[in-house]
């Protein structure tokens, strides 16, 4: 049976601690982790997006950053590597990136609305991100995620993530932040249209969900205290809700995302994303 969490935070404790506990330890690619395979859940609320654990030190700004990033489609890596050395160190000769997810969406984008909006029940608004070219493209950057795809099912938008490989510790925390803002932007897209539905679930699958050993000890921590008082008090309900204003879409959003166009210093770029997150959430 599938797991159920009410939100991201929930979600990303509850998992870690079952990766710790019941785990299976793995070499891949020169690389010791500890291991679940075919891991699937779902998140009931894909607003409820803040970590509350304090061991994990979660960068809200930067996961706003990276979403942004992917908007703009663009595989240049020049603003979104001074904030995660990750994408420099993956990117090719030409300074360039498999990983933009962005880069796949958003030509299937109105494809997937049209798709949607033509029949509630279809089984067929799914955009491929991982493609076969990236067998030889850039060894360095395999994308992680296979597809996305959308269901309306009762006049609510769901929609489910397959990911080969999952970093349980940083990549999932983020990549789930994306791709929930992704849907929200679809509600929005859907509705602008005249769809007249509500926010589902999110649905996330993880052939490899995994914890590399330099984040060992923050798992520990986390499942022997956080995850225990949390089983014992419950999980904190207060947390603040990321919901995107209802009147934006992808078009709509393309001034927000302007300034990523250009070679921007850290601080500026930081500055503009605080100011930016204050207009797109309600």
């Amino acid at each position: 049976m599938i797991s159920k969490y009410q939100n991201l935070n929930q979600a990303f404790v509850e998992e870690l601690a079952d990766c710790s506990a019941n785990g299976t330890e793995v070499k891949s690619r020169g690389f010791t982790q500890k291991e679940k395979l075919f891991c699937s859940f779902l998140i009931k609320d894909p607003t409820d997006l803040r970590i509350e654990v304090p061991a994990r030190r979660f960068n809200e700004d930067y996961a706003i950053l990276e979403w942004l990033w992917y908007l703009t489609s663009e595989k240049e890596v020049s603003n979104i590597g001074k904030f995660a050395d990750i994408w420099n160190k993956i990117a090719d000769d030409d300074n360039l990136v498999e990983s933009n997810y962005g880069h796949y969406i958003k030509p299937a984008w109105y494809d997937l609305v049209d798709e949607l909006l033509k029949d509630r029940d279809t089984r067929r608004a799914t955009c491929t991100i991982n493609q076969p070219y990236h067998r030889w493209k850039n060894p360095k950057d395999y994308p992680c995620t296979h597809y996305i795809q959308f269901f309306i099912r009762e006049d609510k938008l769901h929609m489910g993530v397959y990911m080969r490989s999952n970093d349980a510790v940083f990549g999932f925390c983020n990549d789930v932040f994306t791709f929930a803002l992704f849907q929200q932007l679809m509600l929005n897209e859907l509705n602008s249209r005249g769809a007249k539905i509500e926010l589902g679930n999110y649905y996330h699958s993880a052939g490899s969900f995994h914890v590399y050993d330099r984040h060992y000890s923050m798992m520990e921590k986390i499942s022997k205290n956080y995850f225990q008082k949390a089983r014992k008090n419950g999980y904190p309900v207060s947390l603040e809700k990321l919901v995107l204003n209802p009147n934006l879409t992808w078009p709509k959003m393309e001034k927000f995302i302007s300034f990523l166009n250009k070679d921007l210093d850290k601080e500026e770029i930081s500055s503009r994303i605080k100011e930016i997150k204050e207009i797109i959430f309600q």
